[in-house]
């Protein structure tokens, strides 16, 4: 597996050698501009599309893709495949034109079937091109790495996941009513914080506490305070996709490994992945938003996306992780069975599930995510973009089901 992994980074290495830094310069006079550590947004985006472009499908549109009769146990006809390559990479490439995505992109179909594109700008002003080595906010592609973490735990410290939340919020009036699982399940009965119908937003109440604050302990402290002061879902026990859910987790992952959230994950995922660009803060290499709205746009402040939707990540790191996730390196079969199982709704531990397919879907601010992978690695699908208007995942579904024809 290890080679599947080479191979594209090795077809990337031909690229220019200005990818180094991060993203693609088309000035290759001027040095990249320095970014703040917070990123700022862009009011106003490069021309993307002339043709009108999806509404996001994000995690909490449907449970399953489009395609779901392809449930990532199916076969390709890889003789077909290795005769048409040309016409599916075109096919591919419009997609992602007509529907303007901008961003990095990067898909897999068996053996013989792998592409990659960067497109558009990931900061303008400093003549920087988006490319997979552009950090990005992944959004709730964030879980899957906080769910990971979590069975880490189980594995390496005993943490039982039917253990009730007492232990880590004990002045929490329903500690005793959620266990862990049902946290990984999204079956707590948590109000979510972000009020996802109105576009990915703080829920207005909360909005209004935050204000202007900027302090990461504060902001952290503020999300837990409202999420304590809810009353439980009269569907408690039930699936219903809430972001609080993860927030929580994080901070179980704290209090069990004795570090930061942050430095758990980058102890136990991001170093023996060798992901040098997936963390919590803003950097050079992070494409700015475009199209940014204000109210989303506090979701990106350090200590409110958090273990739900903080992570920054890039297209060379994603497919690292899936490649050390997969191969047992983090995890244990056993580990990655109980993750990957549908616990309801098509939702397992920190993604969607079909069959064989793993699936993670992300929205926050201006930027949105997919990342979708079958267990054997045989099909991968990553792609990230800093455009308000792009949907990857609905490219991955018009080109999965566009290879559809290809099925033995």
């Amino acid at each position: 597996m290890k080679n599947m992994i080479i191979k594209p980074l090795c077809l990337l290495m031909a690229l220019p050698a200005l990818f180094a830094a991060g993203c693609s310069n088309n000035d290759k006079s001027s040095e990249p501009a320095a970014e703040p550590t917070t990123v700022a947004a862009e009011t106003t985006a490069p021309t993307v599309a002339t043709e009108p472009v999806t509404t996001m499908l994000d995690d909490i549109g449907s449970t399953m893709d489009s395609a779901q009769i392809d449930d990532g146990k199916v076969s390709f006809n890889t003789l077909e495949i290795k005769r048409n390559l040309t016409e599916i990479e075109s096919n591919l490439d419009n997609y992602a034109e007509t529907y303007g995505f901008r961003g990095a992109l990067y898909a897999k179909v068996g053996n013989d079937f792998e592409h990659h594109m960067e497109k558009g700008a990931a900061n303008q002003g400093a003549h920087l091109d988006n490319s997979i080595y552009c950090g990005y906010y992944t959004g709730s592609v964030t879980k899957l790495f906080t769910s990971t973490a979590v069975m880490k735990l189980v594995e390496d410290k005993g943490l039982d996941l039917d253990s009730t939340l007492e232990k880590y919020f004990p002045k929490y009036a329903h500690a005793k009513d959620i266990t862990i699982r049902r946290l990984l399940t999204m079956t707590s009965g948590i109000p979510n914080y972000v009020d996802r119908e109105s576009g990915m937003c703080l829920v207005p109440a909360l909005e209004l506490k935050l204000g202007t604050e900027e302090s990461p302990k504060k902001l952290h402290s503020a999300v837990l305070d409202w999420i304590f002061s809810q009353e439980l879902r009269e569907d408690a026990g039930e699936y219903y996709f809430s972001d609080s859910n993860y927030f929580l987790l994080g901070d179980i992952i704290a209090a069990e490994s004795k570090m930061s959230y942050e430095e758990y994950i980058n102890t136990v995922i991001s170093k023996p992945s060798f992901l040098t660009k997936t963390g919590f803060k803003a950097d050079d290499s992070t494409a700015r938003p475009y199209l940014s709205d204000a109210r989303s746009a506090v979701l990106l402040r350090e200590g409110v996306g958090y273990s739900s939707l903080g992570l920054i990540s890039n297209v060379s790191d994603l497919l690292k992780f899936i490649d050390t996730l997969m191969s047992y390196q983090i995890l244990s079969p056993d580990s990655l069975a109980e993750m990957f199982k549908d616990y309801g709704n098509g939702f397992g531990y920190g993604a969607f599930i079909n069959g064989s397919r793993v699936s993670c879907m992300g929205k926050i601010d201006a930027f949105s995510s997919k990342l979708s992978f079958t267990e054997d690695r045989s099909q991968i699908y990553v792609a990230l973009s800093n455009y308000s208007e792009c949907d990857p995942n609905f490219i991955h579904r018009m080109f999965r089901n566009y290879m559809v024809q290809y099925r033995n």
